[in-house]
């Protein structure tokens, strides 16, 4: 079964695979679309004041490099410019879905005292949106300063927002205000507030929209959901020859004498009353105390973490000793999964916990400490009728430096830990007596 459990050759095969998806993602050519190229799009097509492509205030200067001129001569009721791709073929209402892109790579050479480029893409949404009505499709825009623009620049889709004008214009209800580019109808760059008198040119020199074939997020799921699986099978498979072996060894076991088997559970109670707490599973107090006269006299220093449980007393009073039986255990269980190998943890007495760091600094066993709360604090025991409580616990933390007595040590914890339950539980607080880092604390 050992062998099963850990095979070489599938858990090789199980990294390379992973290997080989995650180079995969990164070497994947990213989806594309350049719009300025021929064909991918319809127009280009001017942004006028009065929609006309033959306008003289705004005109290409060279159509082919996709460079233009604007320049109001007297006032406007629409005074703007730029150009716009159109996305629809034969159908108006159906565009391009954008949302499979992430981002828009934007060379654009902009001359003129405007003080920002519009970059803006429009959604058509059937739900309200109508043909008559060219300004009903959902606009989403992003404003670019000229700074901004002076070199290539890649713009997150994200960035684009429904701006308050057409939210304010159409007063629809707050799920249509949401930004979405599934149906993307057209995509303008343009300059929409202009002054009569101003010059403005401009040439886009390439807009290429950006993504990825398969997001990340799907292969790390994939990635994820294979190694659950794999594991699944490999515990399943040595679920089942353990049951075989237990079968095996169960004929063998009804063949020994009732004596025997009581002198097993009896020698199997005396160790664990010995230095294992009945309850919750780890050291009791007797085992930690053996534990810390070994680091003591290892004369090696170390920090000791001292935690309670907050509001322990409240906890058996509304709801049960059960229940107070089960928050020790499953706190045990929480700070027991997040220890080092080398750190001794055990219980102290009632719902006091104690961890023995050999060779850690203060600060080191304060982030230990501050993620054993966090730990802790995140956790919830389940009770009958679904009702669930919150366990919090307070820490104190103080160091026995080389040569130092633990039982001094453990008397300034417990003087920090009552500092932390005064300044209202739920947190860390450390030894103010000897809190050094220097190179003789370890």
């Amino acid at each position: 079964m050992r062998h099963d459990l850990s095979n070489p050759s599938l858990l090789a095969g199980g990294i390379a695979l992973t290997l080989a998806a995650l180079v995969g993602i990164e070497l994947l050519p990213a989806r594309t679309m350049d719009l300025a190229a021929p064909g991918a799009a319809n127009g280009p097509y001017l942004v006028t004041a009065n929609g006309r492509q033959d306008s003289s205030t705004v005109r290409w200067l060279d159509a082919g490099r996709l460079r233009l001129l604007c320049n109001y001569p007297s006032p406007q009721p629409y005074m703007g410019c730029g150009l716009t791709f159109v996305l629809t073929d034969k159908d108006p209402t159906r565009g391009r879905d954008l949302s499979l892109f992430d981002t828009i790579e934007l060379d654009l050479d902009y001359q003129g005292p405007a003080p920002f480029v519009r970059l803006a893409i429009r959604n058509f949404d059937p739900r309200f949106a109508k043909l008559e009505d060219a300004n009903s499709a959902r606009f989403h825009s992003v404003n670019l300063r000229p700074r901004d623009i002076d070199r290539p620049v890649m713009v997150d889709l994200s960035e684009l927002t429904v701006p308050e004008w057409w939210i304010h214009q159409y007063d629809l209800a707050r799920e249509y205000n949401r930004p979405s580019l599934e149906n993307a109808n057209s995509l303008s760059i343009d300059l929409p507030f202009l002054q009569p008198g101003q010059t403005h040119e401009m040439q886009l020199r390439r807009l290429v929209l950006k993504g990825q074939w398969i997001g990340r997020d799907r292969v790390y799921l994939g990635i994820l959901c294979g190694w659950l699986l794999g594991a699944s099978f490999v515990v399943l498979r040595g679920w089942g020859q353990l049951r075989q072996s237990n079968n095996r060894q169960q004929r063998e076991i009804d063949a020994l004498t009732v004596r025997t088997r009581q002198l097993r559970i009896e020698q199997e109670q005396l160790r664990r009353l010995a230095t294992i707490d009945e309850l919750t599973g780890v050291l009791n107090r007797r085992g930690l105390e053996q534990a810390l006269d070994d680091l003591e006299e290892a004369a090696c220093g170390m920090t000791l973490v001292l935690l309670d449980v907050d509001h322990f007393k409240r906890v058996n009073d509304r709801h049960g000793h059960d229940c107070g039986d089960e928050v020790l255990k499953r706190v045990a269980a929480v700070v027991a999964a997040n220890l080092r190998g080398s750190d001794v943890f055990g219980r102290w007495g009632g719902e006091e916990f104690l961890i023995a760091c050999q060779g850690t600094r203060v600060r080191d066993a304060a982030r230990l400490a501050e993620k054993m709360r966090e730990r802790v604090r995140q956790s919830e025991i389940g009770l009958a009728g679904g009702v669930r409580i919150a366990v919090t616990a307070s820490f104190g933390v103080a160091l026995a430096p080389p040569g130092g007595s633990a039982a001094d040590a453990l008397k300034r914890a417990d003087a920090a830990l009552y500092r932390a339950k005064e300044a209202g539980r739920n947190r860390v607080e450390t030894d103010r007596t000897l809190q050094s880092d220097s190179p003789t604390t370890v």
